[in-house]
């Protein structure tokens, strides 16, 4: 799996902990894929004030072409 720069993943992580703005309590939330040319793509879900980085899942695929 790639690694992202440090910074990037601190500032992302950042953005997850952005409290809720209302009495809902809606956190930040996002779905992102990240493709690299040899290690393929990597899923990154912000939810729940964290960052969850995983391996690509093969529904995805179809991105990489």
């Amino acid at each position: 799996m790639p690694h992202p720069p440090p910074r990037f993943v601190d500032q992302i992580r950042e953005i997850a902990r952005i409290p809720a703005s209302d009495d809902d309590g809606d956190l930040v939330r996002g779905l992102f894929l990240a493709s690299h040319e040899i290690d393929g793509t990597t899923e990154w879900q912000v939810r729940g004030g964290r960052l969850v980085v995983l391996p690509g899942d093969i529904r995805h695929r179809y991105l990489e072409a």
